[in-house]
């Protein structure tokens, strides 16, 4: 069956203005004044005059990137520009209230996201693999997080062995695709338009992390837009790792077999390389040498600063999380031929807690840890193609439903 494709061109200019018209000026004004009172900015950017504020945010609009250290800004500083400048249009203000405007919620993000890991986060243990074997580059993630209460009157059902997933096709009758001016098309399907693709992005938070870096008015760098390759992903990350500030465990791939998994806090990044065609990280748990020591330093300045001690309900969730990434890699090493069941029999794994990988929150569960496996997917980046598997609250979990299997067309 043929896919229409449509390739719409990205323009900022007027991807902007259709902003400001959802915003207005009112309304504009009215968040930015609001955020200007916030506890995250009433003593720092709350404290200035507007008039101050305005030059402040001005100067920082027309101080132009370091194009020697950053060269891909080259292309997105002008795009950015022209975006603001839309949005002012669009909201029928001025230029600078719009830039006011964004600068302000850009920091109001950035500062409640960086307060908020101050604090101990909700357990999740999400885990992701990377496999290149006879039936294509393959990675999977298993999602888990805090779920809904449990219906009263529920019983517990020991999972079944696994026996194999059902598959329901679900045809795709048209692909809009968003080309950007340079670059390439970052969502052709499960990778970029060279065939590079995340495969698993795990959340990995460590207590205490450091600032997050104020890198307005570029607010983030598209890493997909400009890889050709992993290598050259690699490379981007470690380029803009301050201006890609989120806090993983990821895996990347390509479709020539290459994989790295993405070790990142909000200022740090490190790396591992697959030795044997197999990868795999998870949640709360970093392996490279320099990020597994400072999210052991940093754990252990947060217990100091809690006044807790190692056997804390915080420690036993961090030791869980090296549990299961051990448990993974021995599941990523069976016999098991490295192909699609392989994947599928990792995703659906049902070891005891704290190693299952698919996670039903069972009797034997610890209270300080009852997350849910909640999605689980893979995808086959060789034909771009994914396979993906949802729950039903306390009805189903993604083990007993049938992949939803979406063919993408394939890459130019």
């Amino acid at each position: 069956m043929s896919i229409q494709i449509e390739i719409i061109p990205i323009e900022p200019f007027n991807d902007g203005v259709a902003a400001g018209k959802n915003s207005g000026r009112q309304q504009l004004q009215k968040r930015t004044d609001e955020l200007l009172k916030s506890e995250y900015l009433k003593d720092s950017l709350g404290a200035m005059s507007r008039a101050a504020l305005e030059y402040y945010v001005l100067s920082r609009l027309e101080t132009q990137p370091d194009y020697g250290r950053f060269p891909e800004l080259e292309d997105i500083y002008p795009e950015r520009l022209d975006f603001l400048r839309g949005f002012a249009e669009g909201a029928d203000c001025s230029l600078i209230e719009a830039a006011v405007a964004d600068y302000v919620s850009y920091r109001e993000f950035i500062t409640s996201w960086h307060q908020g890991l101050q604090l101990q986060r909700e357990p999740q243990h999400c885990g992701g693999v990377f496999m290149n074997g006879p039936e294509g580059i393959l990675g999977g993630q298993s999602v888990e997080s805090g779920a809904e209460p449990k219906p009263a009157g529920y019983k517990h059902r020991t999972p079944k062995p696994y026996s194999g997933l059902k598959s329901i096709a679900h045809n795709l009758d048209k692909l809009v695709l968003r080309k950007p001016r340079t670059g390439y098309i970052e969502r052709w399907g499960v990778t970029n338009e060279k065939g590079v693709g995340c495969c698993a992005s795990n959340s990995c938070s460590v207590w205490l992390d450091e600032p997050i870096e104020d890198t307005w008015p570029i607010k983030e760098f598209p890493l997909l837009r400009f890889a050709r390759d992993v290598n050259h992903l690699e490379e981007l990350y470690r380029r803009y790792t301050l201006h890609c500030w989120g806090r993983f465990s990821q895996v990347w791939a390509d479709t020539s077999g290459d994989a790295v998994v993405i070790e990142k806090s909000f200022r740090r990044i490190g790396t591992r390389r697959s030795q044997d065609g197999v990868l795999w990280c998870t949640e709360g748990h970093w392996e490279s040498a320099e990020m597994s020591s400072y999210m052991r330093a940093k754990r252990l300045e947060y217990i100091e600063r809690a006044g807790k001690h190692l056997g804390a309900g915080d420690m036993q969730y961090a030791t869980d999380c090296a549990v299961r990434f051990t448990n993974l890699g021995a599941l990523c090493h069976e016999p098991w031929g490295r192909g699609y069941e392989h994947v599928r029999r990792i995703l659906t794994n049902h070891a005891p807690f704290p190693r299952a990988v698919c996670r039903h929150n069972g009797p034997d569960t610890a209270p300080y840890d009852e997350s849910v496996t909640q999605t689980s997917w893979f995808y086959d980046l060789t034909h771009n193609r994914s396979y993906t598997r949802n729950w039903i609250p306390w009805k189903k979990f993604p083990c007993e439903m049938p992949e939803k299997v979406v063919q993408y067309p394939a890459r130019p």
